[in-house]
């Protein structure tokens, strides 16, 4: 298992705060929202944070369904 980078849960809470708002009007618990933006954040290493926001907000979508 590959150890996470050092600023792993600086990153984890950036991206769980600025969906925070999205994913109360969703009504998505806030362990729900950690799940979707750890995954979001091994699937996408290298990506901007405007792009990870964006897949996550397409993955609450699908969650709240």
């Amino acid at each position: 298992m590959s150890e996470p980078e050092p600023n792993h849960e600086i990153v984890v809470a950036c991206l769980m705060r600025q969906l925070y708002g999205f994913a109360q009007g969703l009504s998505l618990n806030e362990a729900t929202l950690r799940d979707i933006v750890e995954r979001v954040i091994a699937d996408m290493p290298l990506t901007p944070d405007d792009d990870r926001l964006a897949r996550a907000r397409n993955w609450m979508l699908i969650a709240s369904a």
